[in-house]
């Protein structure tokens, strides 16, 4: 199964598709027991990072750097500044979410 619709192979496409249930669902099984497998760990790894991000919310009049990694020629990209500024807010439009 591959985005919610069973996979076309070769031979079933030039032989027309045989109906192999036990194959089917020997792939189904193992498919939802590698899922339930992974499934606790991607949870874990976002609740670590949301553990970690910080909201940051700034005002008309805070200074503030802006990243901007543009590659330039001549210069390695370990001693190239990233970061520029400071810059002050002017203006303060709605928060994104």
């Amino acid at each position: 199964m591959f985005s919610g619709r069973t996979l076309r192979f070769l031979y079933g496409i030039l032989f027309g598709r045989t109906r192999d249930t036990h194959s089917e669902a020997l792939i189904q099984r193992h498919f939802w027991k590698a899922y339930r497998r992974v499934k606790p760990s991607g949870e874990r790894l976002k609740t670590r990072f949301d553990s970690r991000a910080t909201d940051h919310h700034f005002n008309e009049g805070d200074l503030v750097w802006m990243y901007n990694p543009k590659r330039r020629r001549g210069l390695s990209p370990k001693l190239q500044q990233n970061w520029e500024g400071p810059y002050t807010i002017v203006k303060k439009q709605k928060d994104v979410k």
